[in-house]
């Protein structure tokens, strides 16, 4: 990679948000043994599956599921039907809006036990006062919003402005969500700029759909955030640019 010049011509900068926006706490398998716990905690211990077996009845499933095609409209009906038919398999009793508060309780869960990234608002404030911000995310909307909401970040980023993926086949680096928040916002993918952290799903996704993209890798080789040098390096990804930084906090200095 060489050192970057300037970025302009945008209007719009999409954002990942997991490990982007926000950084990882508990693991959803986690969440998932620990919400079971509390869910199963009144039953005698004899008359109660694992944990364990029950998640991997489920995952079975989700991986099963979400490969092919679905006739789910979301992805979080996806996740209660593997969920229903997990409990069905175990012999476990459970009403459509047990399963309901159970993958809730899951997200509450894991949305609580995440921070944000340092700067994070602090780097939004300033980029909305000249950008349109967008959230382009793979998981289930409702949990984007959730978080959101908890870390005061709604404000630049209204629901009409969040696109996640309503079935599998939808999610990055498909260019479904990249095309739909390009033609909901009427811009061009030269208008728009996508920052990410998944080289896979951001950054490809994004520059197969036609947009500049931004790396967030704050491992990657180069200087250290503590040397204090923040220079930011390019590539050429087919005919698209991709920007890589270490710190969010770089992003202004692409349109200074």
């Amino acid at each position: 990679m060489k050192e970057t010049v300037r970025l302009n011509g945008k209007r719009a900068i999409f954002f990942d948000v997991n490990q982007t926006l926000v950084q990882q706490g508990l693991s959803f398998e986690q969440c998932f043994a620990e919400v079971w716990d509390d869910y199963s905690a009144r039953w005698a211990a004899e008359d109660r599956p694992k944990a364990d077996l029950l998640w991997e009845q489920y995952i079975t499933r989700w991986q099963q599921r979400k490969k092919g095609r679905t006739t789910f409209k979301q992805l979080d009906e996806l996740q209660q039907q593997c969920l229903r038919e997990a409990f069905e398999v175990l012999k476990i009793p459970a009403s459509s809006g047990a399963l309901r508060s159970f993958m809730q309780d899951i997200r509450r869960l894991q949305v609580s036990a995440k921070s944000m990234a340092p700067l994070t608002a602090k780097t939004l404030e300033e980029l909305s006062r000249t950008y349109r911000l967008a959230i382009i995310s793979n998981s289930p909307r409702s949990e984007v919003l959730m978080m959101l909401q908890r870390f005061g970040l709604e404000s630049y980023f209204p629901e009409e402005r969040v696109f996640t993926a309503q079935k599998p086949a939808d999610k990055k680096p498909a260019p479904y969500l990249f095309k739909t928040a390009l033609q909901t916002m009427q811009l061009a993918p030269r208008q728009a700029l996508m920052v990410g952290n998944s080289w896979k799903h951001d950054v490809c996704g994004a520059v197969k759909a036609g947009l500049d993209a931004v790396w967030l890798h704050p491992g990657a080789a180069g200087p250290s955030a503590e040397s204090g040098d923040k220079k930011i390096s390019q590539q050429r990804l087919g005919k698209r640019k991709v920007y890589l930084i270490k710190q969010l906090d770089q992003l202004p200095q692409l349109f200074g």
